[in-house]
């Protein structure tokens, strides 16, 4: 578009040329998502709407010493010359006054976080004149309002942090022995004037009597609540970035409280909770002889829209199908579910419906499908358009345990830590695995409180409902395991101090003792006191099947799932179509941790071979179970990949390594124990053998972790030929399976080239059959971050949030990957595709279930993308989201 205006005048019939062509997203970045509306309103549909003079976002960023600049003063009083003229009022007229409002409106909804001013151009003559008869408290009311609101938002008045109006007003309704400021008379609203008024001089303000003034501080000061604290904390925990800025939105009052043929209301085109249209009744609410802020703090008990439509006045009847008909009407030109606010203002002796605001309405992750559905039948959206409705990051909700909304509200928030695993649960607390086990055994629900979890805590966590930690990240053991296992948990809990002596722990004034009830909240990182009401749903509603299975036909990366074979079923009826990572070392948890430890530090040879024999057995049948649930797709078997250090047996003496995360692991543990990934290799091969020997369709993947050289793929790939021989030599069959690497350092992710050539590379004097059929590669971006940006991820909440807060991250990097771990991936994929085209790309660290991430990774090609089981669905969606805005070719 040409260079915006400093403002825009919205009045019905009024044509605003260059915005035509311009996007809905383009108009909300430019007018605020309040603007846009009153633009589509009054411009575009020419819906009964006061008239409304806009300021644009990007002037919140242009205020001089908290001031409207110079240019854009004067093009405010053009503005309001031209609504005088379209409104037939004047600003200071004492007989016909225009009266505006000063609203705020980012692009982004961020209901109550900026300010407002009503009843702006009001003034002493002004009221004076009009405050007779039986209007005369209504004046009054709306100047004592108009004083109030300019005191504390435009001025900023305040006492000890506090506003001082509301305080005279609290003092002033127990002076006259009433609870509520409607039962203040005319008389009454004389003397509270007065006294707002000398607030004002205590502070040494005075109210301005130029109603142009009050225009003009009032924009400042709703320009600048875009930067008070409230507005701030919103756009950092929703990720709204700070430089789009707030519009005001100057717009002629209209009042819904002047006499009993007047009221306001609220009303939802779809019911925001179900999703669902009704077709008797109209969701919403209205209350007559009202403003609209007695509707939203609950002063009087508002009353179902169909009050309207059973009023004995067929006027207010007409108005109820005018509603009804206009909501109709937004939905098809916005092409989504719209809640609005409304007056009703008698006029000449009719009371009149004016439209004061619309948006795309906020509704429950079940509404977002059942929502999107329903248009999409109704012809409203397309298939497309309607998977582009639903929130892929609330999605897994739908099935997840959660806290009753109506219990939340009564509950008790006891503290809050990082939400590393979502659900809710309620159980009585433990400190220990043994406790938790014994707990469990009975019969009875736990709650694992502990510093932090490891490897030898696993019975005891699952056997828990819910885990809960004073330390660790979202990447950290227990929220791993938890995640991958399904179960809720919060870690990183710091204000907990665990006294394992006493089995207590203190937290923000209250003691919590071992047995006592606590319910955790794994999808808001919420703990609350005692049992709080849980909502189970028990499928998908056919809603939310629909939306999922549009967008698994849209997606252009295969979504997997990192799973073991315990998780593979869920993850497969949870969509996943093959695994993207199947961890190893899992298999050697619990029991049969000590069969990999006489392997690795055993002395005698006998029972190290009789050790891998037994591990030969129970991996060959946990791959089969893999292989067979995933029938037909990939299913990537990651060889043993974790420090020295985890195996060590209790209580040794063992030296441990300075740095074991760089240290003795991974492919570096297959090469100095060769036997370790022969006996995997052998399990897989023999797993596909015997399932294709029943018709069934495997497709290993056997993938080396933590690469860094060429010479390390040759080693896993000379074991891999031996054992496909020696299979082939015992049963006279080749087994099909292809090899790669999992790129976790900055060292692998610099070698696209050679790495693709090796798996590639055919070795003379080995049969074809033994080769790969074919290679691939896999990011671990956990590994890749820690290893790129020299940053501890189990360390990183120590000081990441404030990096994130000051700006050194935009995000935290290992939620989202990091522009230089994507530049990594980056190289890597060019680098392989230029070798291979065809060559497969996945990544299957947790940043494949992040939607920001997954859209990046659409957009450098990766083929597939690998999360938890409990993640798959929102990355089904996304992938889907990032194909309909970013289609490949």
């Amino acid at each position: 578009m040409s260079q915006p205006q400093n403002t825009y005048l919205f009045a019905k019939g009024h044509r605003i040329p260059e915005f035509e062509g311009m996007s809905k997203d383009e108009l909300k970045t430019l007018l605020g998502g309040k603007g846009y509306g009153l633009y589509v309103l009054l411009c575009v549909l020419g819906v009964r709407c006061p008239i409304a003079l806009n300021l644009p976002t990007f002037h919140a960023h242009r205020l001089v010493d908290g001031r409207l600049p110079s240019d854009l003063v004067a093009s405010v009083k053009e503005g309001l010359a031209a609504m005088e003229q379209e409104t037939g009022k004047k600003f200071g007229d004492p007989a016909n006054p225009l009266l505006v409002s000063a609203r705020s409106g980012a692009k982004f909804s961020m209901p109550g976080m900026m300010d407002t001013v009503l009843n702006i151009g009001l003034t002493d003559s002004i009221v004076d004149g009009l405050a007779k008869g039986d209007q005369e408290r209504f004046w009054l009311d709306s100047y004592r309002r108009l004083l109030q609101m300019y005191g504390d938002v435009v001025l900023q008045i305040s006492e000890d942090g506090k506003d001082p109006f509301e305080h005279v007003l609290d003092a002033f309704k127990e002076e006259k022995g009433t609870s509520s400021d409607l039962d203040l008379g005319p008389g009454e609203l004389r003397e509270l004037i007065q006294r707002y008024k000398a607030v004002y001089a205590k502070h040494d303000q005075t109210f301005p009597q130029d109603p142009v003034e009050q225009v003009l501080r009032s924009s400042e000061a709703v320009f600048r609540s875009w930067g008070n604290e409230r507005a701030v904390f919103t756009r950092q925990e929703e990720g709204i970035p700070d430089s789009l800025g707030t519009a005001v939105n100057l717009q002629e009052m209209v009042f819904g409280n002047k006499t009993p043929r007047c009221g306001t209301g609220v009303f939802f085109t779809r019911d925001k909770s179900t999703g669902e249209k009704h077709a008797d009744r109209l969701e919403g609410t209205f209350l007559f002889q009202a403003q609209g802020e007695d509707v939203v703090a609950g002063i009087r008990n508002s009353l179902p829209m169909e009050a309207l439509r059973d009023h004995a006045d067929p006027a207010f009847r007409a108005i109820y199908e005018e509603i009804k008909t206009t909501g109709d009407l937004l939905e098809k030109h916005l092409r989504n579910m719209q809640d609005t606010e409304l007056t009703v203002e008698e006029q000449d002796g009719e009371p009149v419906l004016f439209w004061l605001q619309i948006r795309d309405g906020k509704r429950s992750a079940r509404a977002e499908s059942v929502i999107a559905a329903q248009m999409r039948d109704e012809g409203i959206v397309t298939r497309e358009e309607a998977v582009m409705m639903v929130n892929p990051e609330r999605f897994e909700e739908l099935l997840f345990p959660q806290i009753d909304p109506a219990a939340r509200a009564e509950a008790t928030v006891i503290t809050k830590g990082s939400a590393a695993s979502p659900g809710a649960a309620t159980g009585h607390v433990v400190f220990t695995q043994e406790d938790a086990l014994e707990r469990a055994g009975k019969g009875e629900p736990v709650i694992l409180v502990t510093v932090m979890t490891s490897q030898e805590d696993v019975k005891g966590m699952k056997a828990s409902k819910a885990i809960l930690t004073s330390t660790g990240t979202k990447v950290s053991h227990a929220a791993i395991m938890a995640t991958a296992w399904g179960i809720p948990a919060v870690v990183g809990a710091s204000a907990i101090d665990i006294d394992k002596d006493t089995s207590s722990f203190e937290v923000n004034g209250f003691t919590i003792k071992a047995g006592d009830v606590i319910t955790v909240a794994g999808s808001t990182g919420e703990v609350y006191l005692g049992e709080v009401k849980t909502l189970v749903p028990e499928a998908l509603d056919p809603a939310a099947q629909r939306i999922l299975g549009w967008a698994a036909e849209i997606k252009a990366m295969d979504v997997r799932a990192n799973a073991e074979a315990a998780e593979a079923q869920q993850a497969y009826d949870n969509g996943a179509r093959g695994i993207g990572l199947f961890r190893t070392e899992h298999m050697f948890l619990g029991d049969r941790l000590p069969l990999i430890q006489e392997v690795l530090f055993g002395e005698d040879e006998a029972k190290a071979d009789a050790a891998l024999k037994e591990i030969y057995a129970f991996s060959k049948d946990d791959f089969k179970h893999s292989m067979k649930v995933m029938d037909g797709y990939g299913v990537t078997i990651r060889l043993l990949d974790a420090p020295m250090h985890e195996f060590f047996p209790h209580d040794t003496d063992m030296e441990r390594e300075e740095n074991p995360m760089l240290g003795h692991r991974s492919v570096r543990m297959a090469v100095t124990h060769p036997a370790i990934p022969r006996t995997q290799i052998r399990a897989i091969l023999e797993a596909a053998r015997e399932l294709r020997a029943e018709g069934l369709h495997p497709n290993p993947e056997i993938e080396i972790p933590l690469v860094i050289v060429p010479k390390e793929v040759e080693a896993i790939r000379e074991a891999c030929f031996e054992v496909s021989t020696a299979i082939h030599a015992e049963h006279g069959v080749w087994v099909p399976y292809n090899l790669g690497i999992m790129v976790e350092t900055p060292a692998a992710a610099l070698l696209g080239k050679e790495m693709v050539e090796v798996l590639a590379e055919r070795v003379p004097g080995v049969p074809e059959e033994a080769h790969p059929t074919r290679g691939f590669a896999s990011f671990g971006t956990n590994d890749l971050t820690q290893t790129t940006l020299a940053i501890s991820r189990d360390d990183a909440d120590k000081f990441l949030p404030v990096y994130v807060q000051q700006g050194y991250f935009d995000f935290h990097p290992f939620v989202s990957i990091d522009p230089r771990v994507e530049r990594m991936v980056k190289m890597f994929v060019d680098e392989a595709r230029a070798v291979d085209p065809e060559f497969e790309i996945f990544i299957c660290g947790e940043h494949g279930g992040d939607v920001y991430t997954i859209e990046r990774l659409h957009l450098i090609g990766l083929t597939g993308i690998s999360m938890s089981p409990g993640k798959v669905y929102r990355s089904i969606l996304k992938a889907a989201q990032s194909q309909i805005e970013h289609p490949r070719g």
